[in-house]
C-alpha cells in the first residue's frame, strides 16, 4: 500500500500521537511558567527552585537529543548543572534569587532553542504581505 502512496492508519496514528504529546508538553510548560511567575513574585525561593526543576525534567528529552553533537561545555546538561551548583552555593536570599533568575533565563532559552517556546521569525522568512 505504501508504495502506491497510501499511508497506513498506523503511520497517521503515530504522527497524531507525537503531535498531541508535543501540544500537551507545551501546555504543561505553560502552566509551570505561570506557577514560576507566581512563586518568584511572592519570594518563595524554594518553591520556585522546585518548579524550575520540573521545567528541566519536561525539557530533558529534547536537551538530550540536542546534546549528542555538542561540545561538553555547550551541552545543556552541563550548563544546567552549573546553574544548579550556583543555587546551592548561594549564601543569602539575594544570591539565591539571582541564581534562580539565571537558571530560569537559561531554561526559557533552552525551551525556545528546542522548539517548544516562542521564537521570532527572521525578517526574510515572514509569511505575510507588507
Amino acid at each position: 500500500m505504501e508504495e502506491l502512496g497510501i499511508k497506513s492508519d498506523l503511520d497517521q496514528k503515530e504522527k497524531t500521537s507525537v503531535w498531541n504529546e508535543g501540544k500537551f508538553q507545551i501546555y504543561r510548560l505553560h502552566i509551570l511558567w505561570l506557577s514560576c511567575n507566581t512563586t518568584s513574585s511572592a519570594g518563595k525561593l524554594e518553591e520556585w527552585k522546585w518548579k524550575l526543576d520540573n521545567i528541566w525534567r519536561e525539557l530533558t528529552p529534547s536537551a538530550k537529543k540536542r546534546d549528542k553533537n555538542r561540545n561538553t561545555d555547550e551541552q545543556y546538561f552541563h550548563i544546567n548543572q552549573i546553574h544548579k551548583d550556583k543555587i546551592a552555593e548561594a549564601g543569602n536570599d539575594s544570591e539565591i534569587y539571582t541564581a534562580l533568575e539565571d537558571r530560569e533565563i537559561f531554561l526559557r532559552i533552552l525551551q525556545d532553542e528546542v522548539g517548544k517556546g516562542s521564537s521570532e521569525m527572521e525578517k526574510e522568512s515572514e509569511d505575510f504581505d507588507e
